[in-house]
C-alpha cells in the first residue's frame, strides 16, 4: 500500500504540473507585451498548486461517498449553498446601501454579518468539497469513464472550492480568432477591467479585448466558484476534471492548439459534464434531472424561430454571431463594431447586462459550441456521435483521438 500511495502521489504531482505548465501555454501572437500589461492582476497558479495541493485525494481515490454519515453529509451540502446565497445577497446589500450613502455603521453591521456568513461557507467548504467529490466520483465510475488501479480511481475528482475568476481574451477585430490568454485573479474589479482592456487594446490597433468572468479553471486541484447552486457547483466540476481525463488523450492535449480543436475540447466536456452531474446530483439527492432528448437537425429544415413578442436570447445572439461573421468578411469592421454596440444595447434593454460585446467576447463564448455565441456545427456533430455511442465511455472513446481538424467532421459521417 505504501508503493502504492507513493506512486499515486507522483502521478499526481506529475498531473498537475502537466496541468500548470499548459496553463502557460500562450496561442497566437507574443505575449512579452501582453503579461507585462496584465502582470498586476494575473492569478499566481503555481502559488495555488502548492497551497491547494491537497493530501485527501488518497481518500478519494478510494471513494468516500457512501460513508456512514452522508445524511449529515448532504445537510451539511445544502446549507453550504444556503449560505452562498444568503452572502451574494449581502454582498448586493452592501453595495445598494452604499451607493444610497448608508451611515457608516448600518454598513459596518452588514460587513460584519458578511464575514460571519464567509467564515461559516469557509468553515463548511472542506467537507462539502470531499462530498462533492466523491459523488462525481462515483458517477464517473457508474458510467465506466473513470481508471481503475485497484481501489483507486484516476484521475482523482480533486477540486476546491474559489471566488469565480476571470480571464484576459483577446481577439482580431476584423476577425473571430482566440488569441492568448491570461487567468486573472477573482477581485478585479469593474473599473480595473475596463482600465485592462483598455491598455491592452492599446497595444495593437487591430485587437479587441474582453475581461470574462469564468466559473472554474482546470488547474489541479480545480477551482470551482462556490457562488452558484448544488447542481451547478456538480457541473462545473465535472466539466473541470474531464479537461483533467482528457488531458491524458490527443484530443485534451490539442486544446492547446487554439480553433476548432479548443472548441471541440469544451463541447465535449461540457456534454459528458451534463451525464456526471445529473448522476452526482441523484447520488447525492435522489433528485432526476430531466432532459430534453437531443434531435438532430433535418437537412433544409428552417432553425426554429421565437413566438412573436418573444425574446430569445439564444437565438437572438447566434443572429447576431451570423451577422457579425458577414460584416466582418466583407471587411467593414467599423460597421461590425457598430452593429455589435447597438445589440448590447438591446440586449441590455431586455435584462442580458452585457458589458462589452466585441469579437474577443465571441472568441471567448464561441469555444463552447453548445452554447448562444456560436453557430459552429461541432455541438451537432459532437451529439451525433454521442446519440451512436452506447453509452458516455464509448462517446468519449471514440471523440478523445482527435487530435487534428476536420477529423470530428469525418468521425461524424461515420
Amino acid at each position: 500500500m505504501r508503493a502504492l500511495t507513493g506512486n499515486l502521489t507522483l502521478g499526481l504531482w506529475a498531473l498537475a504540473a502537466t496541468l500548470l505548465i499548459a496553463a502557460g501555454i500562450g496561442r497566437g501572437d507574443s505575449v512579452e507585451q501582453l503579461h507585462r500589461t496584465s502582470a498586476p492582476y494575473e492569478q499566481d497558479i503555481l502559488r495555488w498548486e502548492i497551497v491547494h495541493f491537497p493530501d485527501k485525494w488518497f481518500n478519494l481515490a478510494v471513494g468516500v461517498f457512501g460513508r456512514p454519515d452522508a445524511e449529515e453529509r448532504l445537510e451539511r451540502v445544502q446549507e453550504f449553498f444556503r449560505v452562498s446565497g444568503e452572502l451574494n445577497e449581502k454582498r448586493r446589500e452592501i453595495e445598494r446601501v452604499l451607493a444610497e450613502g448608508a451611515p457608516d455603521a448600518e454598513v459596518a453591521a452588514l460587513e460584519a454579518e458578511r464575514e460571519r456568513l464567509g467564515r461559516r461557507r469557509a468553515e463548511l467548504s472542506p467537507l462539502v468539497e470531499e462530498t462533492l467529490e466523491g459523488a462525481i466520483s462515483q458517477s464517473a465510475d457508474d458510467l465506466g469513464v473513470i481508471a481503475r488501479f485497484g481501489p483507486v480511481r484516476w484521475p482523482p475528482v480533486d477540486f476546491a472550492f474559489q471566488e469565480g475568476g476571470h480571464v484576459l481574451v483577446r481577439s482580431p477585430r476584423d476577425a473571430i480568432v482566440r488569441l492568448d490568454d491570461r487567468l486573472l485573479t477573482s477581485d478585479i474589479s469593474l473599473p480595473e477591467q475596463d482600465e485592462l482592456e483598455r491598455k491592452v487594446e492599446s497595444l495593437d490597433d487591430n485587437i479587441s479585448a474582453i475581461v470574462a468572468r469564468i466559473g472554474g479553471v482546470a488547474t489541479y486541484p480545480a477551482q470551482v466558484t462556490p457562488d452558484t447552486s448544488l447542481r451547478g457547483a456538480l457541473s462545473v466540476a465535472s466539466h473541470e476534471w474531464m479537461h483533467h481525463w482528457l488531458i491524458f488523450y490527443p484530443l485534451g492535449r490539442a486544446w492547446f492548439a487554439g480553433g476548432e480543436l479548443t472548441s471541440v475540447n469544451e463541447t465535449v466536456a461540457n456534454i459528458a459534464a451534463e451525464e456526471l452531474s445529473d448522476r452526482a446530483l441523484y447520488l447525492l439527492t435522489g433528485e432526476v434531472v430531466m432532459r430534453e432528448p437531443w434531435q438532430p437537425p433535418r437537412a433544409g429544415e428552417p432553425r426554429p424561430t421565437p413566438e412573436p413578442g418573444v425574446f430569445d436570447f439564444r437565438y437572438e445572439m447566434r443572429e447576431t454571431r451570423a451577422r457579425l461573421e458577414e460584416l466582418l468578411e466583407d471587411g467593414k469592421v467599423q460597421e461590425a463594431e457598430a452593429y455589435l454596440e447597438e445589440r448590447r444595447l438591446e440586449f441590455v434593454e431586455q435584462g442580458h447586462n452585457i458589458r462589452k460585446l466585441n469579437t474577443a467576447w465571441f472568441a471567448f463564448h464561441g469555444t463552447y459550441a453548445d452554447g448562444p455565441a456560436s453557430i459552429s456545427p461541432i455541438e451537432p456533430q459532437l451529439r451525433t456521435i454521442r446519440a451512436d455511442s452506447a453509452g458516455l465511455a464509448e462517446f468519449l472513446d471514440r471523440v478523445a483521438v482527435i487530435d487534428e481538424d476536420g477529423e470530428l467532421e469525418r468521425l461524424a459521417r461515420e
